[in-house]
């Protein structure tokens, strides 16, 4: 099977001020292609930015994040922007949906914005 997803030795430090706050350090994750994978720990064990920085949301300070194959550290945010576009979706623990669309709507938004047909997006929503 081929990765879906590959984080090796990923490390995220935020400064306040002059203290430096570590959230991750040297995390290590590979999912393969079609695996269902749960992230569970306890409150405030770095969770969301591993997730912020698999989604490509965020940058880590250290290591090296893979998506589908491509190592995405060396690309520019435009670049972060279309391999999340098109390779990565979230489902949120409180979604967030747009309230004019309908939910099939919703979940085609993204492939119509990357110029894949309407019925073909609808048909894979």
């Amino acid at each position: 099977m081929n990765e879906a997803l590959g984080i090796e030795a990923v490390g995220k430090t935020y400064h306040d001020g002059d203290r430096a706050v570590v959230v991750l350090d040297g995390a290590n994750l590979a999912i393969a292609e079609g695996e269902m994978v749960a992230l569970v720990a306890p409150s405030g064990t770095g969770k969301s930015t591993l997730l912020h920085i698999a989604g490509l949301l965020d940058t880590p300070t250290a290591g090296e994040v893979r998506v589908a194959g491509r190592a995405a550290g060396g690309l520019d945010d435009e670049g972060r922007t279309r391999l999340r576009r098109d390779t990565i979706g979230f489902v949120y623990q409180f979604h967030h949906l747009l309230p004019e669309f309908t939910a099939l709507e919703n979940v085609s938004l993204p492939m119509r914005a990357a110029g894949v047909a309407r019925r073909t997006a609808a048909a894979r929503a």
